[in-house]
């Protein structure tokens, strides 16, 4: 390791978390299902308080990103037989999701520059069977939603905003998940927002919200309960799901949301450094940002590498000796969805449906460009970027290093 100093850690808490942690240990209500005590819950608050960041209306939080993108796409009206378009290069799940409901992940080629779904290739892929866009910001950067919403609108189908890898982002003056019909958030442990496990869905549709609360919750609805009794009426009309956040994800994710801006800040004065100084350096290129996008945030931070320099499919090799260099795990980044080991449909139980085998096989897809890219490229952890600005160098060291220890260099 060629740093002395330590890079910061990830998760952090403070003093605020562990009265938020305490008080819900002694409420006597540590969940949703949990009988009202008169006071108000850590989720209810912590549901106010994300919609309140986020400048829309409604916020429902659930045990984690899948269950939120999960319970977004039934309260979006995906089902058996939809198809939903999904990028070619993403976490497995946003395909695994579209299984759960029912419905057929048709996979979309990406942007070379931004790694986000390309808006020509969903218009190629939309069929009279497409329910929903699942845009998905990766890595930092964002969908073209000016167009993707335009494609959606023109086609009545739905926007479905994954935003696990942006909480903060802004596009033009809206937050990054208030644009799309609805969206959905990760808190998982290495997110910008965290609360351990969790996720969060919002929509400014109250027809929406009404769909989301319930599918997370058995299908119960919000009632207003005496002392001792629950929150939850048992209501018809919606199947629904044990998807619930607890009162101690809670409580964390509502300390955590309150340092995400001034955390975002910090990581975005030592992502422009690292930018510049990449920007003189040969085989490896940041991700670009569209002009829309008028505050970035970025769990993982893009490095494409160069296969002239680094050699093709070099992403392994760079990630480990980085990670060596540094002293702070560095991934390469995910492989293309149809060639991801952990996107196995043919081996579940979603391989079958009423009319017999569904049109599961991933090597049906061609994505040239998200293959490319799932072979070529790291991803930097965030906690980095919470170091200041000067010590971005060691990153360009640890590259230079990387390169000379790879055939091609």
């Amino acid at each position: 390791m060629s740093d002395a100093l330590p890079w910061p850690q990830w998760p952090t808490h403070s003093p605020q978390t562990e009265q938020n942690l305490l008080a819900a240990l002694r409420s006597g209500r540590w969940a949703v299902s949990g009988a009202y005590t008169g006071e108000e819950s850590y989720e209810q608050a912590f549901a106010a308080a994300f919609a309140d960041f986020m400048k829309v209306p409604y916020a429902v939080p659930t045990c984690n990103g899948s269950a939120a993108l999960t319970i977004a796409l039934e309260s979006l009206g995906v089902g058996a037989g939809d198809e939903v378009l999904v990028p070619g290069l993403t976490w497995v799940a946003c395909a695994s999701s579209v299984l759960r409901v029912g419905a057929v992940p048709v996979f979309v080629d990406i942007e070379p520059d931004t790694l986000c779904m390309s808006v020509e290739a969903a218009a190629a892929a939309v069929t009279p069977r497409t329910r929903a866009i699942m845009a998905v910001h990766l890595y930092g950067s964002a969908v073209d939603l000016d167009a993707m919403t335009a494609l959606a609108r023109r086609h009545g189908i739905a926007l479905l905003e994954d935003c696990s890898h942006v909480h903060g982002a802004m596009w033009g003056e809206r937050r990054l998940g208030a644009i799309g019909d609805a969206a959905a958030f990760s808190l998982q442990q290495t997110k910008l927002l965290t609360c351990g496990e969790g996720g969060v869905a919002v929509t400014s549709d109250p027809e929406i919200h009404d769909r989301l609360f319930r599918k997370r919750a058995d299908g119960r609805g919000h009632r207003a309960a005496p002392v001792g009794e629950l929150e939850l009426a048992e209501l018809p009309g919606v199947q629904g799901y044990n998807y619930c956040m607890s009162e101690f994800n809670a409580a964390v994710a509502l300390e955590g949301l309150a340092r995400l801006d001034e955390e975002n800040h910090r990581r975005r004065i030592s992502m422009r450094r690292l930018e510049e100084l990449l920007g003189g350096f040969d085989g490896a290129r940041p991700l670009e940002r569209p002009a829309a996008l008028t505050a970035d945030a970025a769990y993982q931070f893009c490095v494409r590498l160069d296969p002239a320099v680094f050699g093709p499919g070099a992403k392994d090799a760079v990630a480990a000796s980085l990670s060596q260099s540094l002293g702070l795990h560095v991934e390469p980044i995910d492989s293309a969805l149809h060639r991801n080991v952990l996107y196995q449909p043919l081996h579940s139980c979603w391989a079958k449906g009423p009319g017999g085998v569904r049109p599961l096989d991933p090597a049906r897809f061609e994505l040239p460009a998200a293959e490319f890219a799932g072979e070529n490229a790291v991803v930097l952890p965030h906690r980095l970027f919470l170091a200041p600005p000067e010590r971005m160098e060691l990153v360009v060291t640890a590259l230079e290093k990387a390169r000379a220890q790879l055939p091609l260099a």
